[in-house]
């Protein structure tokens, strides 16, 4: 749908392809630097937003505030997909806000991981900014955290792992029945935040096998939102949903998936927010404003539609 509010539309790049001399991932890693050194009580803070996603802490703990915000992510459901956009759109904002008060460039935008672009030798590696010793801010890289595999800078991820079979499947939703297809996007189910094996294609690769692979704080749901890679990692599973949607498939019409479920957030001024899938269809529109680099036919399918980076 085109841009009707005027606001500047922000683009998300592979962040494998940006230009030697693009600021994207240095601002990123300032900011996430930042973000840190805020109190968990601001809700534009690191910790708070990755209490959204998930927490280990305990939830008699909670003020009323984050009863309502905290331990929100949706999985094994066809919510999944709608949430994680809501979820990384409002992060962009907090962040693309954090870099321009830095002094960085106003129309920063979050990058994504196209690890299954097979044109790309280096796309099963981390990006190098999440590698290094000391990158954005002096004698430390805030960019690199804990984790199982991808520190060393070499290739880890496998065939399998990130597959894109899931952009195959031409409905959004389904049952993950004996033969039957589970969906492109999940189970017709209401919230739930705990995944199980009733799952959408897409969640269970590469989404879950990226998350496991490389392990450390993304292994776990409750943790994955304090590794930086991780908003990098949804914003790639956020375009292949633009990506199966530009193929031509449709997102579901039904009204309890629409309008059915409200989620809880904060917006980048603090001010509580409520969405609903419905209000996430269009990325274009207020107030997410950003599109993708590339959201038609993958690399890796262009190169064998047939073979769609599966290994064989």
């Amino acid at each position: 749908m085109a841009n009707t509010t005027g606001s500047p539309i922000r683009v998300r790049k592979d962040a494998w392809r940006l230009a030697a001399d693009d600021p994207t991932l240095l601002w990123y890693a300032r900011a996430v630097d930042a973000m840190r050194q805020r109190p968990l009580s601001n809700t534009t803070s690191w910790e708070y937003q990755a209490a959204v996603h998930g927490t280990n802490a305990d939830p008699s703990s909670f003020n009323a505030d984050q009863q309502k915000a905290w331990g929100q992510c949706q999985h094994a459901t066809w919510l999944f997909l709608p949430w994680h956009r809501m979820f990384l759109g409002i992060f962009e904002q907090i962040v693309a806000a954090t870099v321009a008060k830095l002094g960085g460039p106003q129309d920063w935008a979050l990058p994504y991981w196209d690890y299954s672009d097979a044109t790309n030798p280096n796309a099963r590696k981390l990006p190098a900014a999440f590698t290094a010793a000391e990158f954005g801010v002096p004698e430390k890289n805030p960019l690199r955290v804990e984790r199982d595999q991808g520190n060393d800078g070499a290739a880890f991820l496998d065939s399998k792992a990130v597959s894109l079979n899931s952009l195959k499947h031409k409905t959004f939703t389904g049952r993950s029945t004996p033969g039957g297809d589970s969906g492109f996007g999940g189970p017709s189910r209401g919230f739930n935040h705990s995944g199980d094996n009733d799952q959408g294609q897409l969640e269970m690769v590469p989404h879950d096998v990226i998350h496991s692979d490389i392990g450390g704080l993304m292994g776990a749901p409750d943790t994955a939102a304090l590794d930086p890679i991780f908003w990098l990692h949804h914003a790639n599973i956020d375009r292949l949903w633009e990506v199966w949607r530009h193929q031509g498939n449709s997102n579901p019409t039904d009204p309890s998936w629409l309008t059915g479920v409200k989620f809880f957030f904060h917006n980048a001024a603090g001010q509580p927010v409520t969405y609903s899938p419905q209000d996430v269809v269009d990325t274009i529109a207020s107030p997410w404003h950003y599109q993708y680099d590339r959201t038609g036919e993958t690399p890796a399918a262009a190169a064998d539609k047939t073979t769609l980076a599966t290994g064989g």
